[in-house]
């Protein structure tokens, strides 16, 4: 019985991990749209486009990194070996780091495009 638990506190951090990198993922066209957006306007329009956009994009970072964080902390202690736990503290930073090469890369484009 105490097997099952533990597969379920499991899945249910893979689910977690699943929401975390799509929701980083997502990142991806919501900011190539906005640029694309922000290039096809003119004069003033770029100003309040431009505002729009960043005020979007923070708060999208904001959840993403809330997300990331969440999968971060998450501790199970009842794994078996200790071959097992060090996997385990590994798989809980990908999201993080995924977050971070993408905000490197999304700050490497926008950094060319304007």
């Amino acid at each position: 019985m105490k097997a099952f638990f533990m597969l379920d506190e499991l899945n249910q951090f893979h689910w977690a991990m699943l929401k975390s990198v799509l929701l980083i993922l997502s990142l991806l066209p919501i900011s190539e749209g906005a640029l694309s957006l922000w290039q096809a306007t003119e004069g003033s329009s770029q100003i309040m486009i431009g505002f729009f956009v960043l005020s979007m994009l923070s708060a999208w970072f904001v959840v993403c990194f809330l997300s990331a964080l969440k999968t971060t902390v998450w501790s199970n202690k009842e794994l078996i070996s200790k071959y097992e736990q060090l996997l385990f503290s590994a798989y809980r930073y990908i999201p993080m780091l995924f977050l971070s090469s993408l905000v490197a890369y999304l700050t490497m484009q926008f950094s060319i495009a304007i």
